[in-house]
């Protein structure tokens, strides 16, 4: 899994929450979010405009991969959760 659907993920497993509780906190719901997440689907900019503003982080973060903008208080889940995802 790589690209937005592998970081969605990464900062979902590092927030402790379920798919659902995670789609549902941006307004997308899960089957939609699953379809995100396996790249069938698009991540739409207004979403990702809200998960940036709810979780604090960049929308770099999620469309580029960017990572030296996370939050102090992710940034290891958040890269232990992608390395996994290896």
């Amino acid at each position: 899994m790589r690209g937005v659907g592998s970081r969605l993920e990464a900062l979902r497993n590092a927030l402790g929450l379920t798919r659902k509780e995670f789609a549902d906190s941006f307004g997308l719901d899960p089957s939609s979010y699953t379809k995100t997440v396996n790249g069938e689907k698009q991540l739409r900019s207004e979403a990702a405009f809200v998960i940036a503003e709810r979780w604090g982080v960049s929308m770099d973060y999620l469309f580029r991969g960017r990572l030296s903008d996370l939050p102090e208080h992710l940034r290891s889940s958040i890269l232990s959760n992608l390395k996994a995802g290896d």
